[in-house]
């Protein structure tokens, strides 16, 4: 759905957004795992395996139809699951936005 309504208004799209939109993802990521812990326990079961997300149809988010796709979901993921283990290898991107626990 994303996809398309850029499609159809190019102009609702920031101009820096390919530069961004890792960074711009991760915030939201974070508040995510950070809120539900079900979702962060989740998360931190995956530790030592690599994360792939099998997307056919997305390459720069996905893993892509036969593991050419960039994966930049899945590694914003394992860069906060390193960042909950205490692990600061992957040393995330400065986050303005606040999260708040329920």
């Amino acid at each position: 759905m994303g996809r398309k309504f850029q499609r159809e208004h190019p102009d609702t799209v920031r101009t820096d957004w390919e530069s961004v939109k890792t960074d711009v993802m991760y915030t939201p990521l974070k508040c995510k795992f950070s809120i539900y812990r079900n979702l962060k326990y989740m998360l931190l079961s995956t530790l030592g395996y690599v994360l792939v997300e099998a997307s056919p149809h997305d390459i720069f988010w996905g893993g892509g139809r036969d593991g050419e796709g960039l994966n930049y979901l899945e590694r914003l993921l394992m860069k906060l699951r390193s960042e909950f283990v205490g692990d600061d290898t992957h040393k995330p991107p400065e986050i303005s936005a606040t999260c708040h626990e329920t």
